[in-house]
């Protein structure tokens, strides 16, 4: 039994070698090879043409086989049409048949010197190619074993050998050389096939693990070929250009008409930089780079975004705070000065020897003194940056102290603020400093009071604390009802020294931005078309009560 299996295993080929599903497709043209073959045959032997060749020695012999060989061709078409019985048992089958029945014909016709011994050489490839194996030593074996036992047949029978034995030994050793060539071949074909498929599957995972890291990169990627057309786009450049909807690929222009411009500036001078980008309510500020792919940019260009916000933050922190000491230093030094003027403005003010012009131009004179004391004191506070001394807060609680506060301290009525909860919200708890938020809070409604006011002329607020599901944190939104701020100016109401009042420094709203920020909180124009002006103030340290 352990003979017959070792046997087996070698004829048959492993499954290591093998697919499962087997390659009818090579089994089904050798049917129709095998049923050209047999009509020929007929053909020739019927008609007259070869009788002198086919036939030669038994003519009945010949014209059986070569009938049973044409009704067999068809038959095994059949056979190969339904897969049934299965792949290895037709193929052994099929050729061991067609190596009888062509060696019965080939011994009709005088042996191997009638030629017919070239046709056994298809079946023996065909064994090494769908069986793989030892299975073409074998039928090669098997032709050669009929060769043999017709020439000695013949020798015995006749006393004439019907072919010289070398001829006979030669054609032999063409059956063994066709088997052990092309097993050789096949196996290198083999190693081939296996050796490019894990090839095409380390590019395949290399080319998913560059995507991966194209798609997790924090700087926007961005290809696109000679036609401007987008063939690979990461999440960074979709989140920074704001495109969610555009499936590769797809026009330059239709992601951003402003990096199509810079394209093009570009490409006509590649030696320029191009400008930064900083689109319509976009929080980025975005550097491009451009690099060809390719011989002079045949296959493409690649693009990368860089976020320059932090490094344009960072220069800004840096100026300012040079302006800082700088305007501290003055501020410090203007403050004595100012006060005298100031007070010499009230002492002549009260003069009964005034004209009211003169009255007038006093009143100036205090009110600008008091303006620019205001200044002094921002700027003095920002370059102070006291260490912040932050304390838990119950931020409904704490809004309707400040109500009451804010409410006597310019006479309101205390309809025109409101305190509201978005539903579902317990009372929230924050980690801030209690005097900074009272600051930011102050700011924030003091300008809703002087910029906020209806078509009527009424002021009317509204403090709303909500929650932010993504950001698993609160908020605290301070909303008039107001004209808003225009849109053409949102990216720079927080901008230092900004200001569309001329009566105003310009540094109330950067205050708050700094006072926020020291506290791990951020602040952000929000725009909406039911209401005013929406400032959103995202709490980062919050505890949900």
């Amino acid at each position: 039994m352990q003979v017959l299996q070792q046997f087996r295993k070698t004829l048959l080929p492993s499954a290591g070698t093998q697919p499962e599903i087997r390659p009818w497709y090579p089994v089904r043209l050798l049917g129709l090879y095998r049923l050209f073959i047999a009509i020929l045959l007929c053909a020739l032997f019927f008609s007259g043409v070869a009788e002198e060749e086919l036939g030669a020695v038994n003519r009945q012999l010949f014209a059986n086989c070569a009938a049973l060989y044409t009704g067999l061709a068809i038959l095994w078409l059949l056979l190969i049409h339904l897969r049934t019985p299965d792949y290895q048992i037709q193929v052994y089958a099929q050729i061991a048949i067609d190596i009888l029945l062509l060696g019965l014909m080939m011994r009709a016709s005088g042996g191997s010197g009638s030629g017919l011994g070239i046709l056994l050489l298809v079946h023996i490839g065909a064994a090494v190619l769908l069986l793989g194996g030892l299975a073409g030593l074998l039928f090669a074996s098997f032709a050669s074993a009929l060769i043999l036992i017709d020439q000695i047949y013949t020798h015995l029978t006749t006393g004439i050998p019907g072919s010289p034995y070398s001829k006979v030994a030669a054609l032999c050793a063409v059956f063994f050389s066709t088997a052990v060539l092309l097993e050789i071949l096949q196996r290198r074909i083999r190693e081939s096939e296996l050796l490019a498929e894990q090839r095409g599957l380390d590019i395949e995972n290399l080319a998913q693990l560059n995507e991966q890291i194209i798609q997790q990169m924090q700087s926007g990627v961005i290809v696109a070929d000679h036609d401007k057309q987008i063939r690979l786009i990461n999440r960074a450049a979709r989140l920074q250009l704001g495109d969610r909807n555009h499936d590769v690929p797809f026009a330059l222009e239709a992601l951003s008409n402003e990096l199509a411009i810079r394209y093009h500036i570009w490409h006509d001078n590649p030696r320029r930089k191009p400008s930064r980008i900083r689109l319509p309510g976009s929080p980025f500020e975005l550097q491009p780079h451009f690099t060809p792919l390719g011989p002079a940019g045949g296959a493409g260009t690649l693009i990368i975004l860089e976020d320059a916000t932090p490094y344009s933050r960072e220069s800004q922190n840096i100026k300012l705070a040079s302006l800082g000491r700088l305007t501290a230093s003055i501020a410090h030094e203007i403050r004595n000065p100012l006060s005298a003027i100031q007070h010499a403005s009230q002492l002549l003010g009260e003069s009964d020897a005034l004209e009211s012009k003169d009255k007038r131009l006093s009143e100036i004179i205090a009110q600008q003194c008091e303006r620019m004391n205001t200044v002094i004191e921002n700027i003095m506070q920002l370059s102070l940056k006291e260490k912040i001394t932050p304390d838990t807060i119950a931020l409904f609680k704490w809004l309707l102290d400040f109500k009451k506060e804010f409410c006597g301290h310019y006479n309101l009525a205390e309809s025109d603020i409101t305190v509201h909860t978005e539903p579902d919200i317990d009372e929230p708890i924050i980690y801030f400093d209690p005097s900074q938020l009272h600051q930011i809070v102050w700011n924030l409604c003091a300008n809703s009071l002087k910029y906020g006011k209806d078509k009527k002329g009424k002021t009317r607020l509204k403090l709303t604390i909500g929650f932010s599901r993504d950001g698993n944190s609160h908020y605290l939104d301070v909303i008039d009802h107001g004209p808003g701020v225009p849109a053409e100016i949102q990216d720079q109401i927080f901008e230092p020294f900004f200001s569309s009042s001329n009566t105003s420094p310009g540094l109330g709203l950067y205050i708050v931005r700094e006072l926020c920020e020291f506290n791990q909180a951020h602040i952000r124009y929000v725009p909406s078309r039911r209401v005013g002006a929406v400032f959103r103030i995202q709490f980062s340290n919050s505890i949900p009560g």
